[in-house]
């Protein structure tokens, strides 16, 4: 009834080179610092966790991560005081600015969240929206984006957004917006 998996070497050479780079970078820098680091991820779905946890001895800096995907997800997970901080999804949907906002007031919560319950030094997260197709009219404009924070010692926080131009009038996949989502939170980690 079950049969083994098996592995496509072809599929090896997915584009992880410039993920892996970025996180051996980060690594060595939290490691270097005697920091940690916790992550919160919901439009790179886990990719920042997975590129961090594959540099060696990811274990002395990374002390764990979160996809929070879904207002399920953040309601089964999130303590009310958190999600409070997140306002309601109604003026959050309102308009492309009131999603973006939303966006930044998510990573900024959530980081400091999880930043405080895995007791790290650091966190970074992550969300935004991977493509416009699956966004309902009124938040189309937001484009394809993700908003980035990273907060830290001292109240240290630092949020920025990141935009996907269309260039050639192509729009990125949502798997190449992934990817560019996660390569920015490793590099705000920098």
């Amino acid at each position: 009834m079950s049969r083994s998996p098996s592995f496509d070497t072809s599929r090896a050479a997915m584009p992880t080179a410039a993920l892996d780079a970025a996180a051996e970078r980060a690594g060595a820098l939290l490691s270097g610092r005697g920091d940690t680091v916790a992550v919160v991820e919901s439009t790179s779905a886990g990719l920042v966790n997975a590129a961090l946890q594959g540099v060696p001895k990811a274990s002395s800096y990374l002390v764990g991560a979160l996809t929070v995907y879904s207002l399920t997800a953040a309601n089964g997970v999130l303590p009310r005081e958190v999600l409070e901080q997140l306002g309601r999804p109604r003026d959050n949907y309102a308009s492309a600015s009131a999603y973006r906002e939303s966006k930044r007031t998510f990573c900024l919560a959530l980081a400091w969240h999880a930043r405080e319950r895995f007791g790290a030094t650091w966190a970074v997260a992550e969300s935004g929206a991977a493509e416009v197709e699956g966004l309902p009219a009124q938040l189309k404009a937001a484009g394809v984006f993700t908003a980035l924070a990273v907060v830290g010692p001292q109240g240290f926080e630092h949020c920025v957004f990141l935009d996907l131009s269309v260039a050639a009038g192509v729009a990125p996949s949502r798997r190449e917006a992934m990817q560019a989502f996660a390569l920015g939170a490793l590099e705000v980690l920098e």
